[in-house]
């Protein structure tokens, strides 16, 4: 399943295998006794973890974050904002493969997709 997680694209094939087996990195023993909004708080908490130390989430962590979001959501596409430095809560959706496959085609050509474009008409 493609996933956008604010400009990152990442392809996540069984998101709760993946967090079976990463969840103690991510700082949880059980997935299944986690709620949605517990899962959206701990993603939150680590964005603002990596704005704060000035840096963007690496691949490990978008795809770890991807699949929390897909396992307790089922969205495939999260925006969280920033707003006066703080990571704000997110918007969740359901996107059309196709638009992901275009965000992700033009990340593969060097180009940052406009998110402007799409989230407007995502929600």
């Amino acid at each position: 399943m493609l996933f956008l997680l604010n400009e990152y694209v990442t392809e996540i094939e069984a998101p709760e295998l993946r967090l079976l087996k990463r969840g103690a990195i991510l700082g949880f023993e059980d997935i299944h006794s986690m709620r949605a909004r517990e899962a959206i708080e701990l993603a939150r908490n680590r964005l603002q973890a990596c704005h704060d130390a000035g840096t963007v989430p690496d691949a490990a962590l978008v795809d770890d974050l991807a699949a929390l979001i897909i396992a307790k959501t089922g969205a495939n596409a999260a925006l969280f904002p920033v707003h006066e430095g703080r990571v704000s809560e997110p918007r969740l959706t359901i996107l059309p493969e196709s638009i992901l496959e275009s965000v992700r085609t033009r990340l593969a050509e060097g180009a940052r997709p406009d998110i402007r474009q799409f989230w407007p008409r995502a929600a």
